[in-house]
């Protein structure tokens, strides 16, 4: 179980949610098209620290026409209260973020699906190292 708070990002994240290279892949691992924008929590821990304990899955980064295009890290989760929702949990690479701070996706609106404010309190279930199939 990993336990946080949900935080103001930098508001960029629908920025890379739809660029075609991360949403083709991000609708593949959601099993769906993915909400554009990301869910920041402060965890109780670091990124690394996760990466330590709960092996990631993890996309390289690549060069496309001279841009790098960073990669990142993710897990396959589970945001726990009154009706389980599925997520993807991921700390990219290039994240300004400080190192507490990981990023959510989903196929919805996280923040109006479940009444989040900065400052809510939320679980996650994390699934370690690598599944092949997100729901199934």
């Amino acid at each position: 179980m990993l336990r946080g708070e949900v935080v103001e990002g930098f508001g960029v994240g629908a920025k890379y949610v739809t660029m075609p290279s991360y949403n083709i892949l991000l609708t593949e691992l959601l099993d769906g098209v993915p909400y554009p924008g990301t869910l920041n929590i402060r965890i109780n821990s670091t990124y690394e620290e996760l990466v330590k304990n709960c092996t990631p899955s993890n996309i390289k980064s690549i060069v496309v026409g001279g841009e790098e295009r960073g990669g990142f890290y993710y897990w396959f989760g589970e945001i726990l209260g009154k009706e389980n929702l599925w997520v993807l949990v991921t700390r990219p690479h290039l994240s300004k973020h400080e190192p507490d701070i990981i990023e959510v996706l989903a196929e919805e609106n996280l923040r109006e699906k479940l009444s989040l404010r900065n400052g809510s309190e939320i679980t996650l279930k994390i699934y370690c190292g690598e599944l092949t199939s997100s729901r199934k």
